[in-house]
């Protein structure tokens, strides 16, 4: 089973705790300070990217602890 990652990147404050509990999926760009969510597409402003279920625990930890509430794990339908 896969799930996907959302990320609403224009609404980060740059506070780096979603690369701090999940580098594989987030990194903090240099030139504006704000996180990027890897390997992503961008639709409308929104960042996603599908990964298998076993691998997101570090995504959804993320999603737990950012205080903007931009990062969302979904299950794939």
């Amino acid at each position: 089973m896969s799930v996907i990652i959302f990320h609403t990147r224009s609404k980060c404050i740059g506070c780096h705790y979603c690369v701090d509990v999940a580098p594989d999926f987030f990194y903090m760009d240099e030139q504006d300070g704000k996180a990027s969510l890897i390997d992503s597409s961008e639709k409308k402003g929104i960042f996603t990217v599908k990964v298998l279920n076993q691998l997101a625990e570090n995504a959804k930890q993320a999603q737990s602890v950012c205080p903007m509430k931009i990062i969302e794990v979904r299950p794939l339908l």
